[in-house]
């Protein structure tokens, strides 16, 4: 599939933003559709397809968080990439809580060709994905591996550029200090990645068909 013919979702509560990351992909080909709060967002999800939401994290009164739960609860919700955006930092905790659930992480603000590039690397790594699921699906190996295979190459690629720009600041206790702790959740998120590792080399062990992504 070209990238033209892409389809892609901004929910976004500032009209500025909205707008940017609308005529930013518009210009690099892609079909956008842009929508100022959670509620109308997931009607467009339910009436429409889409293959990419770009989804703002600090809006209210439902948050980005709150909304990528609504996203992620409707039939064809786990298959939906998810992109977050913000102005502010991802924390450790929010990672280990969300991390699995996304795809991206943009930054604001933004320059008009990062965007656009950032979402062109994402889609030529993701249609191979689909194509070698596609072509090992065709060899045999059953649907449901396939899609097991997908999501976790997905939940790989976004788990470790997540870990690259996470925010190393952490709440102190009375017990650990701010450096341990970061220490410690940093840990957590590889533990987390090597353990979808292992369930993706299982797979491609059981299905040579399908391949190492990402």
């Amino acid at each position: 599939m070209g990238q033209k013919q892409k389809k892609i979702l901004i929910i976004d509560d500032e009209a500025v933003f909205r707008e940017a990351q609308s005529e930013a992909l518009t210009r690099c080909g892609y079909t956008c559709n842009a929508v100022e709060n959670a509620g109308y967002g997931i009607q467009r999800l339910k009436s429409e397809h889409y293959d990419l939401v770009l989804l703002d994290i600090m809006m209210d009164p439902l948050d980005g968080w709150d909304t990528l739960d609504l996203i992620k609860n409707l039939p064809q919700g786990p298959e939906i990439p998810v992109f977050m955006s913000s102005a502010k930092v991802v924390f450790a905790d929010e990672i280990l809580r969300f991390g699995e659930q996304i795809s991206g992480f943009i930054k604001k603000p933004f320059v008009d060709s990062e965007i656009c590039e950032y979402i062109n690397s994402f889609f030529e790594w993701y249609d191979a994905v689909l194509s070698d699921a596609s072509g090992a699906e065709s060899k045999g190996v059953p649907s449901d591996v396939c899609a097991e295979w997908i999501l976790l190459s997905r939940q790989i690629r976004a788990l470790k550029g997540l870990k690259e720009i996470v925010n190393p600041r952490c709440i102190p206790d009375e017990t650990e200090s701010e450096e341990v702790i970061f220490a410690r959740k940093l840990k957590e998120i590889q533990q987390l990645i090597d353990e979808k590792m292992q369930k993706r080399a299982s797979i491609i062990h059981d299905h040579p068909p399908l391949l190492l992504r990402g």
